[in-house]
């Protein structure tokens, strides 16, 4: 495994080190989180229209004998794709036909899109400073539809795969969003838990909790540009 401070490509691929080397370069001439997107997103487009960068293994479910218990839910596998310290994952989140991941934040600025199947997406903000949401809007997306995570005004949401197949979505982070402690919300109960997603193929060697950390998309500064090769 790499170091804290180095980029760790979990899976490797000519098309996904452009894409990297493309948000690090904007990041560098962006200030905002706004204008960081608005100069990734064509890049993200292209990683979503291509097929030949991403493998058949990470577009598939978790194995049987994976222990999802405290996840994003049952049979649903999130595939690290790489990582950068605190700053920056990209990863691949598969449910299959019919689940749904709870309601949850993520913390961070991001985007996410479809590579594969169909979604509906629910959004959420938070009514209070503690566990009421109000529900924002609700969107079916197919491949290629991708949104902006912006906290914290944009931040919690409950995915569905609404196709006859798996639905594949890929997510860019500014933070290792897999291994810090987020919040997972139950809308009949207005209760709010922590949890932490994990990876499938990766373990976490120390779960960070939200509040013990600066995540980029909680400051009006993504900070990835800091330090960053």
């Amino acid at each position: 495994m790499a170091g804290a401070d180095d980029p760790e490509y979990v899976h490797d691929h000519p098309r996904l080190r452009e894409f990297v080397e493309t948000v690090h370069d904007v990041a560098d001439d962006h200030g905002s989180v706004p204008a960081l997107l608005d100069a990734v997103e064509p890049a993200f487009e292209d990683l979503l229209a291509a097929d030949d960068w991403l493998p058949e293994r990470y577009r598939e479910l978790p194995p049987e004998d994976y222990d999802d218990r405290g996840r994003m839910g049952d049979d649903i596998a999130q595939w690290l794709l790489y990582r950068e310290d605190e700053r920056l994952a990209l990863f691949t989140l598969v449910l299959p036909p019919g689940a749904a991941t709870p309601v949850h934040d993520h913390l961070a600025w991001g985007l996410v899109g479809l590579h594969g199947g169909r979604q509906r997406e629910t959004f959420y903000r938070r009514a209070d400073d503690g566990t009421e949401l109000t529900r924002l809007r609700e969107e079916e997306m197919g491949r290629g539809d991708y949104y902006r995570l912006v906290p914290p005004e944009n931040d919690i949401h409950a995915v569905e795969t609404v196709s006859d197949e798996p639905s594949v979505s890929v997510h860019l982070l500014g933070a290792d969003v897999g291994c810090i402690e987020r919040h997972a919300y139950d809308t009949a109960e207005d209760a709010v838990d922590p949890f932490v997603s994990g990876y499938t193929n990766v373990e976490c060697e120390v779960a960070a909790t939200g509040e013990g950390h600066s995540h980029a998309g909680t400051d009006p500064e993504h900070h990835l540009g800091d330090d960053t090769a």
